[in-house]
């Protein structure tokens, strides 16, 4: 059945897989049956929605508003959301439930939950069991690692979203890696550069498609090869001849390689997408998955569809940014959730509506920061009884209201449009934005200085001093600096210093993505 987007006016489908999966997951509370509407937003509406409450990479520094401590912060400090450092906000110094409230039904739902939002304390950072990696967000079991996003388990890496990697840098969604610079939606590398959509290989330069190969320069949809430069089959020698001719320090090196390589791409049969060891799926970038559907790096889902950077996945419509989650719709940000809806960050949570950053809980409707909670709306503490009534009569004035299943409206989040992730992957220009009823944030002018340095190419040449420095970005004039271990990576691997800021870098990374 087709449908006409209330966002974009563009027409979408809605199947009859679809419509059996809305009446699954449909609730019953106080013995009636609420069912699930079907979607007014396409697809990609859903998604830029829900993108636009995830702040990864724009981190501040501003007071905990527990202890006045200086911290790390995704929230900028003009912010009015009350936000604590990590450990306070994860201690019992403090209880959610105190900020219940007692619901209105002459009063929006919507705009009662925002009202919420802006009392609750929010967690400065989502950071969790990480080691000497006070600049990283939405992680979790990483160490020493340094402005990493959306990454789990991985150790020594810098700037980017690995996955099970070490000793990384500038990286976009690399799994189980060593020793890589600038890949892209790679897996299972060692000592590989400038690469992307490449697989168990080591020693690519410059890759694009390769797998199962080792000792390859600018090459394009190889498999099982040694030795080859632009697809080309080369002796031993004269291989290591022309790989020791090129020293990525200089940029006409770097260019002229990417430029072989693109050209080699435009000349190459091309995967239509990239699936492996999948059953009945559609989209690119899903492996060992089944039954699975217009979606986007996925890793072991089954029954799924519209989900994009997910993993271990059951029965889940409309999820990013998760893992080991089962009968989810239309949820954002963390893992390890059953049947948790329109809901953001939550984490090890069941029969969740409407929430927002509650850990360990069930039986929720509209609470934010709760932990081993139960039988909560609006962090107010009910009895089962008085849940099932309640939720039932507020539902009915949520349908009432055309809010029940929506998820929440973009102009409540706590993030300005271009402070967010839907800024990466649905860039909008400022009056657009303004224009749409969302806030934008201003570059701050203190963090465009004039770099007073002229850093050299040539690695070797490079003093220790550069990383006590203040440098420019090439492109956008963004102040950013060069910490010690990066620069001992870059002079073990011979690579240049960066000349350009870090979110400029990712930028870059994820325009190269085929995103359809």
């Amino acid at each position: 059945m087709n449908k006409t987007c209330v966002s974009c006016s563009k027409s979408f489908d809605i199947s009859e897989n679809d419509k059996e999966y809305y009446a699954k997951i449909s609730p019953v509370f106080d013995g009636k049956l609420f069912l699930i509407p079907e979607p007014s937003h396409c697809q990609t509406c859903r998604q830029r929605r829900r993108f636009s409450f995830r702040n990864e990479r724009n981190l501040y520094k501003r007071k905990c508003d527990a202890t006045g401590k200086e911290i790390i912060s995704m929230y900028h400090p003009d912010s009015q959301y009350t936000v604590y450092a990590q450990d306070v906000w994860g201690s019992d110094s403090w209880e959610a439930r105190d900020f219940g409230r007692i619901y209105n039904h002459s009063i929006p739902f919507f705009d009662q939950f925002s009202a919420l939002q802006k009392e609750v304390p929010r967690s400065a950072l989502l950071n969790i069991n990480s080691e000497n990696s006070d600049y990283c967000n939405f992680t979790g079991d990483v160490k020493n690692s340094y402005l990493i996003f959306g990454s789990v388990y991985s150790q020594d890496c810098f700037y980017g979203s690995p996955y099970y990697s070490r000793d990384c840098i500038d990286t976009l969604v690399l799994r189980e890696c060593e020793l890589c610079y600038e890949c892209i939606d790679c897996r299972n590398l060692y000592n590989c550069k400038y690469c992307q959509d490449c697989s168990h290989s080591n020693d690519l330069l410059f890759c694009f498609d390769v797998k199962n190969c080792s000792e390859c320069i600018g090459c394009v949809g190889l498999r099982n090869k040694k030795f080859c430069i632009f697809n080309q089959q080369y002796t031993e020698v004269d291989y290591y001849k022309y790989k020791n001719s090129l020293n990525l320090c200089y940029r006409e090196h770097r260019d002229m390689l990417e430029r072989q390589l693109e050209e080699l791409k435009r000349a190459t049969p091309l995967q239509s997408s990239i699936l492996h060891n999948c059953e009945n799926v559609s989209g690119n970038h899903i492996f060992n998955s089944k039954n699975t559907f217009n979606s986007f790096f996925a890793d072991r889902c089954e029954d799924c569809s519209y989900c994009s950077q997910v993993v271990d996945l059951k029965d889940c419509y409309d999820n990013n940014y998760t893992e080991e989650n089962e009968l989810c719709y239309e949820y954002l940000g963390m893992y390890n959730n059953r049947q948790t809806f329109f809901s953001l960050f939550c984490r090890q949570t069941s029969n969740v509506f409407y929430s927002e950053h509650c850990v360990n809980s069930k039986d929720l409707f509209g609470c934010i920061g709760l932990k081993n909670a139960q039988y909560c709306i609006l962090n107010k503490q009910y009895t089962k009884e008085e849940y099932e009534v309640l939720v039932a009569k507020i539902i009915e004035d949520m349908k009432a209201r055309s809010e029940f299943g929506e998820f929440f409206p973009e102009h409540t989040s706590p993030f300005t449009y271009n402070e967010s992730v839907a800024q990466e992957y649905f860039p909008l220009s400022k009056e657009e934005v303004l224009a749409k009823g969302l806030a934008w944030r201003e570059n701050d002018e203190k963090e465009f200085q004039p770099q007073l340095i002229v850093v050299p190419d040539e690695i070797s040449q490079v003093p220790d001093s550069v990383c006590y420095e203040i440098l420019a970005c090439e492109k956008t004039g963004r102040n950013f600096r060069i910490i010690p271990q990066e620069l001992a990576f870059y002079r073990t691997q011979k690579l240049p210093v960066p000349r350009l800021h870090p979110n400029e870098r990712h930028r870059l990374r994820v325009e190269k993505r085929n995103l359809s």
